[in-house]
């Protein structure tokens, strides 16, 4: 009996806060403002749901469903409860390492390198100018997986090139080297928000703080159109212990709970 109270004590923890969505900053920010009352831009039906690693059962009033691709090169553990703040049910998530992922390889001869992590999905990493081949490589990816396709693109100084690739969810990456987070997002938002989805960069390289995560996470949640938005985390130093931190999980989690209630 003892046992079974504990059990229930903690699942009670868990999901205390499952209605508690106070974020002042967030609340109090503008840019989330504008881009909440921005419908310029038609909201898309959402590609490849299923490969979501949680199912998407709501445990409040939704305002929008959401997507996140977490391109992982460090180890992320599941976006479950983190220090009692928990996922509303209004969005799902997949880690690049649950699925196929392949990288351009100009040394192999069908150019990428493959790992298939089991889950439905493919994720190619990424379409870039100094890739001469990177159709191939993508064709390759597609043809050995099995699988729908996403794709990440570099900024190239101005903008995004998916180099007439076809994927079912196309990244835009709002960064350009390790250590930015997302520079480009209003350039992806003035001109690419109908059709490409964001990526910015959590690393610990760019120094993002709790408040900028979450604040980060919440303006690409608010305003893609594709209902699919993404994050890079590599931390070769394991600056941040052994994979992602605690605390940049929750503030994931929080982002993606208020865009998704607001």
């Amino acid at each position: 009996m003892r046992v079974a109270l504990v059990a229930l004590l903690a699942l009670t923890a868990c999901t205390a806060n499952v209605d508690m969505y106070d974020e002042p900053d967030l609340e109090a920010d503008d840019d989330l403002a504008m881009i909440a009352d921005d419908t310029s831009e038609p909201e898309q039906a959402v590609e490849d749901t299923d490969t979501s690693e949680v199912t998407t059962i709501a445990k409040v009033a939704c305002t929008k469903q959401r997507f996140l691709h977490i391109a992982n090169y460090s180890f992320v553990a599941k976006l479950e409860c983190v220090n009692g703040v928990c996922p509303n049910g209004c969005w799902g998530y997949q880690r690049r390492t649950t699925g196929f992922a392949c990288d351009y390889d100009a040394a192999a001869p069908d150019r990428v390198k493959t790992r298939d992590g089991g889950a439905a999905f493919a994720s190619y990493n990424e379409i870039k100018p100094l890739h001469p081949d990177d159709d191939i490589a993508v064709a390759n990816c597609r043809a050995q997986s099995g699988h729908k396709l996403r794709t990440y693109a570099v900024w190239n100084g101005s903008g995004w090139n998916n180099e007439g690739i076809a994927a079912a969810v196309r990244f835009a990456e709002l960064y350009g080297p390790q250590a930015e987070s997302m520079p480009e997002f209003w350039v992806w938002y003035n001109g690419y928000r109908g059709s490409w989805s964001p990526m910015n960069n959590v690393s610990p390289e760019t120094r993002v703080d709790f408040e900028t995560v979450k604040r980060q996470i919440a303006k690409m949640c608010s305003a893609t159109r594709t209902g699919w938005l993404g994050t890079y985390f590599y931390d070769k130093d394991a600056a941040g212990g052994a994979g992602m931190s605690d605390w940049k999980r929750e503030a994931i989690i929080r982002g993606m709970n208020y865009c998704t209630t607001h």
